[in-house]
């Protein structure tokens, strides 16, 4: 004997001993939740008892509470209900990873399995007092404060003892009531409401469940193999169904909430007497009971009176006494030989007279004693794959597989047995199907009971068993007994064996889903070590490396540089270049900012430049880069400049940056930073000027061009342009002058002309490109 059962793989063994207790005896059933063993509690005078067990296999942490929650929850609904169709709770605990549940063991089987033992629905008097027996638990659960809504009626949690109770079973998903409250959708697919759908569920929802259950077990129409809400009426299905029964069925199946009896004390009144059901615009129905449809005949006829027969003339005394002596002597002749007839049935054959002794009263009931004995005489039983419903899967054998009946455990029995009434009375047949494991334990059962007429001399059971429904089917010999009233009948034996390729495709699957959690394991270590060095780094995700100084244009084309240091007179725009490590290479993507503001010689301001960038997670370096200078670059005095560096707003660093004075190209010794005059005045930009010419490739035509030039100190240049073209005219030029070379912006339209040219002498000539139309050519002009 097994001590406990905590430290083993799978369901409990026979014979295990939970809290020095508790003996386990066999698997009753299993589900989502868990499993149910029947055990003896061995303290209490071996009494039966059920056992739920909970195996904590999540991964998950939150599911592990959820499902633990979940268990608690049922534990502790149950521990507060008093009711006899409720199952009580006698103990709760918990052993390693599993938790258990210890309830009223209760024997039976539910609505489900007693309509496969059937083979078809079950009779509207079992089914009305079955609804009245729920009606009543109903009841005492929405009468607790606050209401209790049980939100699973369906067949399979309603158990059916031998003596006719109906007990409710399954609370784990029982919840307190609370007005317009709304949770989880929770129930089942074809006898959950359509509410529940929304997480809504009141008193009218568990009624909605008891008319789909009702329905189900009265018809035979299982409603998860049809579309959600769609149940027809009960008598297009059943005719012969009463009016009572199949109104009140009908009103609890309303979609809307509204539209069904207000209180299950309301449903029940209509299901037993009919009360409401006119009000609530049903077909016609009596007022009276559930029998109310039954109705005797009128008249029961009148019965013919005896045939009056004329009296006979009586013999004398003398005569009478000769006549009865005779009589007697032969009377005494004839009882030896009728004695002798009587007890030889062969006799009796040869002669053709064992119809006729057989049908004398006492002989009569003395075969009808000797055939109630035995009533049924068992000739033969097979068992073949089946559905849940009875259907056959194939033809009968005698073995299967465990893997077979792990994917289909339900075996359909038929025996085929003589009727010993046959001739003399009818009878109700039936017949029970039990299973016994190689170890000789009973693992299932099923019944059949049929009505048997007196000119049957035969007749043929069926059944649907379920085979270790947990899945814990057990290779070896297996036994069908058949018992009629618990007499035993007859057997048969099949065999289940193994089915080692399955087995090794089992092994196969498990090891690779422990490779997958020990994958998942590696990754989920591997992102909390990448977290860890994130959250480390996130407090400087750039680490400073080098800051460059450049000469460049506006559009950044680089001059000269980098350097340290700039001649006045060729500097444009000082821009800078700063890279930085990615600390967060390989972590995650960032966007960042860097800010360089300009500090002039004498402490002002000049301004303050910023690059944005994304910095993707696969780039090791990140590069930033911005410039500075008036709208056409130049303007910086000689001097000491200094740049401070921010990062995403913070201050990273400083560096400085000096202009050096460059007079040699300037003009009377000029100390600006810069000149528009060239050496000699020939080819240098030293007056205002016009000149005149063609452009080239503009609007992708040739024109005729006029250029105004204004040269300003400090190398600007201003001035108007001319295009003798229709869309084109005057336009303002901005731009400067270095030595005999010139830059200059012109704007037409939503285009802007970039201008680059050269002077020689009186000529000027050069190439412009447009953004963003992409016209690109050439011009030249000469000065007046």
């Amino acid at each position: 004997m097994a001590e406990t059962g905590s430290n083993l793989p799978g369901p409990l063994e026979a014979g295990t001993l939970l809290q020095r207790r508790y003996l386990i005896q066999r698997l009753l059933g299993g589900g989502g939740m868990g499993m149910v063993y029947l055990a003896h509690d061995q303290r209490l005078s071996n009494r039966a008892c059920a056992i739920k067990e909970m195996v904590d296999h999540f991964i998950d942490p939150q599911q592990r509470i959820e499902a633990n929650d979940y268990f608690a929850r049922e534990a502790d609904t149950l521990a507060q209900l008093k009711h006899p169709a409720i199952p009580a709770i006698s103990d709760r605990f918990d052993d390693q990873n599993r938790h258990y549940l210890v309830m009223e063991y209760v024997e039976g089987r539910n609505l489900e399995e007693e309509l496969a033992a059937r083979g078809g629905p079950l009779p509207e008097s079992l089914v009305i007092d079955v609804g009245r027996q729920l009606c009543d638990v109903l009841a005492y659960l929405h009468g607790l404060n606050p209401p209790l809504i049980y939100r699973d009626m369906k067949p399979s949690n309603v158990m059916l003892t031998s003596s006719g109770r109906a007990i409710l079973v399954d609370f784990g998903i029982a919840r307190l009531f609370k007005a317009q409250r709304k949770g989880t959708m929770i129930g089942t697919l074809g006898f959950a409401p359509p509410e529940q759908y929304q997480g809504v569920a009141d008193p009218r929802s568990d009624i909605y469940s008891l008319g789909a259950t009702l329905h189900y077990v009265l018809t035979g129409r299982d409603p998860e193999k049809f579309p959600p809400f769609s149940f027809p009426p009960i008598r297009e299905i059943r005719p012969d169904a009463s009016g009572n029964l199949a109104g009140a069925i009908d009103h609890a199946l309303a979609y809307e909430m509204s539209g069904r009896p207000a209180a299950i004390a309301a449903f029940r009144d209509m299901l037993l007497y009919g009360r409401g059901l006119e009000a609530a615009g049903a077909a016609a129905v009596s007022a009276r009971s559930g029998t109310a449809d039954l109705t005797l005949p009128q008249d029961f006829g009148e019965v013919p009176a005896a045939p009056v027969r004329p009296r006979r003339p009586r013999m004398s005394r003398g005569k009478r006494a000769v006549v009865m002596a005779s009589l007697m002597i032969v009377l005494a002749s004839a009882a030896f030989s009728a004695i002798s007839l009587y007890r030889d049935p062969q006799l009796q054959a040869r002669l053709g007279l064992q119809p006729f002794i057989n049908s004398l009263p006492w002989k009569h009931a003395e075969l009808l004693a000797q055939a109630r004995l035995h009533p049924l005489v068992f000739r033969q039983v097979s068992v073949a794959l089946s559905t849940r419903a009875g259907d056959a899967l194939g033809s009968p054998r005698a073995s299967f597989t465990d893997s077979e009946l792990t994917t289909n455990p339900y075996l359909k029995w038929s025996a085929a047995c003589d009727n010993s009434l046959a001739g003399l009375d009818h009878q109700d047949g039936r017949v029970e199907a039990r299973f016994f494991d190689p170890a000789g334990i009973q693992v299932a059962r099923s019944t059949d009971q049929r009505f048997i007429a007196e000119a049957q001399a035969a007749v043929d059971f069926s059944g649907v068993a379920l085979i270790g429904g947990s899945g814990a089917i057990k290779p070896g010999d297996y036994r069908i007994a058949l018992f009629s009233n618990d007499q035993p009948l007859g057997e048969e034996r099949f065999t289940i064996t193994e089915d080692l390729a399955a087995k090794a495709a089992a092994l196969r699957a498990k090891a690779e889903a422990e490779a997958e959690v020990r994958t998942q394991e590696t990754k989920r270590a591997e992102e909390a070590r990448k977290l860890a060095l994130l959250q480390e780094r996130m407090h400087q995700p750039l680490r400073l490396e080098n800051i460059e100084f450049i000469n460049s244009t506006k559009d950044g084309t680089v001059l000269s540089g980098p350097a340290n240091s700039f001649n006045a007179s060729s500097v444009l725009f000082v821009g800078w270049r700063t890279t930085f490590q990615n600390r967060l290479y390989g972590l995650e993507q960032g966007e960042y900012r860097v800010d360089g503001a300009y500090i002039a010689p004498d402490g002002s301001t000049l301004g303050s430049v910023d690059d944005i960038e994304t910095i993707r997670s696969s780039q090791s370096r990140a590069v930033f880069r911005g410039r500075v200078g008036n709208a056409a670059g130049g303007a910086f005095l000689p001097g000491q400049y200094a740049v401070n560096f921010y990062l995403n707003g913070q201050y990273i660093g400083q560096r400085k940056f000096r202009v050096i004075a460059d007079t040699s190209g300037s003009r009377g010794g000029s100390s600006g930073g810069g000149s528009y005059g060239g050496g000699g005045g020939t080819t240098g930009f030293d007056m205002p000027m016009v000149a005149t010419g063609t452009i080239q490739g503009i609007g992708g035509r040739s024109a005729g061009l006029e250029l105004r030039l204004r040269p300003q100190s400090g190398g600007f240049l201003h001035g108007e342009m001319v295009v003798s073209l229709v869309g084109y005219g005057l336009t303002p030029i901005e731009g400067f002058v270095r030595g005999s070379n010139l830059q200059f912006q012109v704007p037409y339209g939503s285009n802007i002309f970039d201008f680059q040219g050269v002077r020689r002498g009186d000529a000027l000539s050069g190439t412009f490109d447009a953004v963003p139309s992409g016209d690109h050519g050439t011009w030249s002009a000469q000065t007046n």
